[in-house]
């Protein structure tokens, strides 16, 4: 799954303040110019830890603990980022220093925690592929087809010449449900597959 869009959280460990911020990225330069701008907005912050991932074109990694002690930040965050359901983004987390210190595993429990709060948050996307179709059908028929074509399809697109041409896509095969709308006067036909991103929540798409 991907995110839809940026997104952050905050939480408060021990009067530390950790603003955990998560993007999508296609590739290592986004995730840097991503990083670069939480820098320059949190000029003041105790440390800016970061960790990215991206699935392609080829795998790769990365994380940075930002000065607090090596493996307590960006390693964990990393982590969260791979243990998640999110791929293809960068994550920060801003510290504003509270004045307790955490110890080692208070630091790691921390900013993987804010990570994995953060992504939880997010609203995400999943990829879909659909069936992709093309109905042509006489004028008589538009009463009956066009409001279902906009409710039950995705992306209805109608052309409107000598007869209606609508392109749209399904995720399952409507063939014989057409056929029965039209009594036979009707059929789709089947051009091929789209994928399409979708919210991950089960929001309708269209």
């Amino acid at each position: 799954m991907h995110l839809a869009e940026e997104t952050r959280k905050e939480t408060v460990i021990e009067k530390s303040r950790f603003i955990a911020c998560a993007v999508r990225i296609a590739s290592e330069a986004q995730a840097r110019e991503y990083i670069a701008r939480i820098r320059r907005e949190y000029p003041d912050a105790t440390h800016v830890c970061t960790a990215w991932q991206l699935s392609a074109p080829v795998e790769a990694q990365r994380s940075s603990d930002d000065r607090e002690p090596a493996g307590t930040a960006g390693r964990p965050m990393l982590e969260a980022l791979l243990a998640s359901s999110v791929t293809d983004a960068c994550v920060c987390v801003v510290r504003y220093f509270g004045g307790i210190k955490l110890g080692a595993g208070g630091l790691i429990r921390a900013y993987a925690g804010a990570v994995t709060g953060c992504l939880a948050a997010a609203a995400k996307l999943r990829d879909v592929t659909f069936l992709s179709w093309r109905l042509e059908y006489p004028y008589s028929l538009s009463g009956r087809l066009e409001t279902w074509l906009r409710t039950h399809t995705v992306e209805p697109q109608f052309h409107y010449g000598e007869q209606v041409a609508c392109e749209f896509l399904t995720e399952t095969d409507i063939t014989q449900t057409i056929l029965d709308l039209t009594r036979g006067e009707a059929g789709p036909v089947l051009l091929g597959q789209a994928v399409r991103e979708v919210p991950a929540d089960g929001t309708e798409y269209k």
